[in-house]
Order: C-alpha cells, then sequence, then structure tokens
C-alpha cells in the first residue's frame, strides 16, 4: 500500500478505463504510457471489465493495474485473479476492504463524508477516494486538510484537464480520470486525439 500511495504522489493521475472493449484496451493502455501515465485501474461496472483487465496484465506484466467498482469479496477475488494488484471501491465496503487487508492487495477505498473517510484510511486504504467529488469541488479538499492535514485523498468524479491543478492545489495527493481518457468511438478508435489528452491531463498535473 506505501508503494501505491508513493506512485500516486508521483504520477498525481489513475487513469479509471470503464467501457473499454478488451481488443482495444491493451493499446489504449499503450497510449496513455506513452503520454506519461503509469498508475492504471479497469472498472468492473459492466461486461467488459475482467476481460479488459485481463487482457492489459497479460500485455504488461509489469504494470500497476488495480480493478474499480469492486462492491463484493467475490469480485475482489475475480479482480485479483484476472491480474489486479490493488482494488478501488466506489463507497465504503469494509468487507472488500477486509479482503484487501487479507491478500495483501493496495487498496483505494471509496467515501465522502469526513467520517468515512477517516474509516476508510482506517480501514486499510492507501489513499481514501473522495467520490464524487465533482459535487463539492476542490474547495472540499481544502476544508479536509483542516482535520486531516497528512491523510491521503484522491479526488475521483468531474476531474478534468480544466480543473486538475486546482484539486491538486487544494490538497488531493491525486485524481481519478476516466471519461477525458476513454471517450471515443470504440468501433474506430481515435488513438491520436486520446493521446492527446492524455498529455493535457499529465501536463496539468504538473502545474
Amino acid at each position: 500500500m506505501t508503494d501505491l500511495l508513493s506512485e500516486l504522489r508521483r504520477t498525481r493521475i489513475l487513469a479509471i478505463l470503464r467501457g473499454v472493449p478488451p481488443q482495444h484496451a491493451p493499446r489504449l493502455a499503450e497510449t496513455l504510457q506513452g503520454a506519461g501515465i503509469e498508475l492504471f485501474e479497469v472498472a468492473l461496472s459492466d461486461d467488459l471489465g475482467l476481460a479488459s483487465l485481463r487482457a492489459i496484465r497479460t500485455a504488461f506484466p509489469a504494470l500497476t493495474l488495480g480493478a474499480g467498482t469492486v462492491v463484493t469479496p467475490a469480485l475482489a477475488q475475480q479482480a485479483q485473479d484476472a491480474g489486479a494488484t490493488f482494488l478501488v471501491t466506489p463507497h465504503l465496503a469494509p468487507d472488500v476492504n477486509a479482503y484487501a487487508r487479507k491478500q495483501g492487495l493496495g487498496l483505494l477505498a471509496g467515501a465522502l463524508t469526513p467520517t468515512e473517510i477517516y474509516t476508510a484510511h482506517a480501514q486499510g486504504s492507501a489513499a481514501v477516494k473522495v467520490f464524487p467529488a465533482g459535487s463539492l469541488g476542490p474547495d472540499y479538499f481544502r476544508q479536509l486538510r483542516g482535520p486531516y492535514p497528512d491523510l491521503p485523498l484522491l479526488a475521483v468524479g468531474g476531474v478534468d484537464a480544466r480543473n486538475l491543478s486546482a484539486y491538486l492545489q487544494a490538497g488531493a495527493d491525486g485524481a481519478g480520470i476516466g471519461g477525458a481518457l476513454t471517450r471515443t468511438d470504440w468501433t474506430d478508435p481515435d488513438w491520436t486525439a486520446l493521446g492527446r489528452a492524455a498529455q493535457k491531463l499529465v501536463e496539468a498535473a504538473c502545474n
């Protein structure tokens, strides 16, 4: 978990791959890596997730790769079997958090309120995924830094190249970003546009 947090703080961006067909998932990962993104989550909220996760892990054995939208221990086990080395939840899920601890997997647990955020941290989350961050904006992170100056926070939901730096300046250790990195027609992907979008985010993370 320390390694996951260190990588998050170093790279600042967690790419969230949702709805990506498995036949295109490895090339998308390669495209995003080419732009400087190194941390990846494949969301398991649809039928494509596990196959895409497996495809990326096969193509990139050493990639820091996690599974998102993990809501049950059974799904957590499937994610681990498919190659995930960390788990991401959309909400506080104590049974999933316990599974991650038992299996030695990294964890980014979802939470929103101060009570949930502290509980997620206490249950072993390397950084707490504050979701949906866009509903409350960067100032929410600024206010959280009062009582929790050192608690690692990940902003997820509504973050893009236009506001990423604002969240980082307000106290987020990094951001999980999905739509901006996967928005294309998957029957004919525009790899150049996807690469440009990734480069803009990487540049914003450095500002």
